[in-house]
């Protein structure tokens, strides 16, 4: 899901309070160590590329999507530049392995492996970890629907979320939607585990047959009253 626009986008409430923390050492500042957060701090606005109202939509403007379950979670690349070619604004995404249960939604016939890698962010330069646009970062053992887009600048079988509703975790029997403050967050809710898989099908099934469209692009959304991030 990582539509972000690095000029207009805050991270907001960025402290450095008791967490736990990853040492690495890595390129920023000439080889300094930069300490990762093991968990998010904090949490950013990014201005996203679709709104869906329908779970339908999602599947139809999906390049893939599978049910699966993630299986490690670790430092992903590095990406994102000023405009004055510094890495200041530069972060690491979070390289998430995701085992694929099933896949069912695939409309170029694309060849899946047994294991794709999610992209999300992630960490700013300075280690600090924050979400994105309230989704809670991914946790080995998640298991349920991931709705898909390739990612730029990934591998073929490198992808981030179509949305921040593009997550749908299955929690003993539960559907837990990642992006709870939304419309369709309800709409998952309502069609529960049990049928949910079968209106993903049937989903793909219309946008192959032509009669379910893919999302036109929503372009930018204005920022909220109070700004990113708040």
């Amino acid at each position: 899901m990582r539509q972000t626009d690095r000029r207009r986008t805050r991270l907001a409430g960025l402290g450095l309070a008791a967490a736990a923390v990853l040492a690495l050492s890595v390129g920023f500042g000439g080889g300094d160590e930069v300490r990762y957060d093991a968990q998010p701090e904090s949490s950013a606005h990014s201005k996203e590329m679709y709104l869906f109202s329908s779970v339908d939509s999602m599947v139809a403007t999906s390049h893939l999507v599978v049910s699966g379950t993630v299986t490690a979670v670790g430092e992903g690349r590095f990406t994102g530049a000023d405009e004055d070619g510094s890495t200041a604004s530069q972060v690491r995404l979070r390289s998430v392995t995701i085992a694929v249960d099933s896949v069912l939604h695939n409309p170029k016939l694309a060849l899946v492996p047994p294991l794709i890698t999610l992209e999300e962010e992630g960490w700013d330069a300075l280690g600090r970890g924050y979400t994105v646009n309230g989704v809670a970062w991914s946790n080995v053992g998640d298991t349920g629907y991931f709705f898909l887009r390739r990612s730029a600048g990934g591998d073929a079988n490198t992808y981030v979320l179509t949305s921040s509703d593009g997550r749908v975790l299955n929690r003993g029997g539960v559907l837990s939607p990642s992006n709870s403050e939304r419309e369709l967050a309800g709409q998952i809710t309502a069609i529960g585990s049990g049928m949910f898989g079968i209106t993903v099908y049937n989903a793909s099934q219309a946008y192959t047959a032509g009669t379910l469209p893919a999302a036109a692009s929503v372009g930018d959304q204005p920022e909220s009253p109070e700004g990113p991030g708040e």
